[in-house]
């Protein structure tokens, strides 16, 4: 049978107590190396991964669309998809989805009344890496839109899915 009281009197690993005993440890090449190989490993990952995190944060508690759920949905009653960047990024070589119309953020509210008037259409919004969608579908709901939802990950991840980018006017 288990007895949680052993574990307090259990004996202590002397690299636990004593520093010189961790320094010695860990100076020794076969414990080190290891050791150092695994932080290395553990900082590449958190690199790598940092965008999908930060993006996971601002998606929290909000209704978003992942690059394949877009895809999917454009083939059925298409929504407005607005894509917020620069007219120079919409049109670059990087390209921009198909069907999307160009409305730079701070021309969102007035340009979007002159695409749909139903304030109850889908909408989609996509930038770079959904920093700035995530605030502009706040500003939207707040002005009576109903169905406003965000490209996870934005054009980033959407060529990330090796998913089809329309290119036009491109220098």
């Amino acid at each position: 049978m288990f007895d949680p009281q052993a574990l307090l009197t259990a004996p202590t690993p002397a690299i636990l107590v004593d520093a010189e005993g961790l320094a010695a440890w860990v100076s020794r090449p076969e414990t080190a190396y290891p050791l150092a190989a695994g932080v290395v490993a553990l900082l590449v990952i958190l690199i790598l991964k940092w965008a999908d995190f930060t993006s996971w944060r601002r998606a929290r508690h909000k209704e978003v669309f992942r690059p394949i759920e877009l895809e999917q949905v454009l083939h059925g009653q298409p929504p407005v998809v607005v894509d917020l960047r620069s007219p120079d990024d919409f049109n670059g070589p990087g390209g921009h989805i198909r069907g999307a119309r160009n409305l730079p953020v701070n021309l969102l509210l007035t340009g979007l009344a002159e695409i749909t008037q139903d304030k109850r259409q889908l909408v989609v919004l996509v930038d770079y890496d959904d920093r700035v969608s995530h605030r502009a579908s706040e500003e939207l709901q707040a002005n009576g839109y109903l169905w406003v939802r965000v490209l996870r990950g934005g054009m980033r991840a959407w060529r990330n899915g090796n998913l089809p980018v329309a290119v036009s006017g491109h220098r």
